[in-house]
């Protein structure tokens, strides 16, 4: 469409939808420890090993809360089952990233309850003790770090709704 002389140019404003306001906030959570990581003058420690193992029983933990949401209200089951199946994937990188054999650490016991805010703020906190160790990772451990931070935050976003 030509555009007049004497008329301004008028550009589409754009559209915040509840998609790219996760996104955003999960891009933003999960590339502030990245960067601030690989920030110059800041020094990573050689090994982050047990700080990963933590998160890999935390990851096995939000699991099992999410299993107990679900027993407590199957309706939630469409809703937690990606979020169960993730962490358990977290968990087995984790382990395997700290050296810990597959399978070697026994699921934990299903608490007798839970519901939806629980796992929210369990996977939100989750994702705060990942951003947390970023700057404490070599350099081969914080994408996957980085990655469960990211993760981790987006569900607790998409919880909250």
């Amino acid at each position: 469409m030509p555009v007049s002389a004497g008329l301004p140019r008028r550009h589409p404003v754009p559209s915040f939808t509840r998609r790219r306001v996760l996104v955003t906030a999960a891009a933003v959570v999960g590339a502030s420890p990245v960067l601030a990581a690989c920030s110059p003058g800041t020094r990573q420690e050689a090994d982050a090993t047990e700080a990963l193992l933590a998160l890999a029983d935390a990851a096995r933990m939000d699991a099992a809360l999410a299993v107990a949401a679900v027993t407590g209200d199957p309706a939630l089951a469409g809703r937690l089952e990606p979020l169960r199946a993730a962490r358990m994937d977290h968990a087995a990188a984790l382990d395997q990233a700290g050296g810990r054999a597959p399978g070697s650490v026994p699921a934990p016991a299903t608490p007798p309850s839970a519901d939806l805010a629980a796992v929210r703020d369990s996977v939100a906190a989750s994702a705060r003790t990942a951003g947390e160790i970023v700057p404490r990772a070599s350099a081969l451990q914080v994408g996957l770090v980085a990655e469960v931070a990211a993760c981790c935050a987006a569900y607790a976003g998409v919880l909250a709704q």
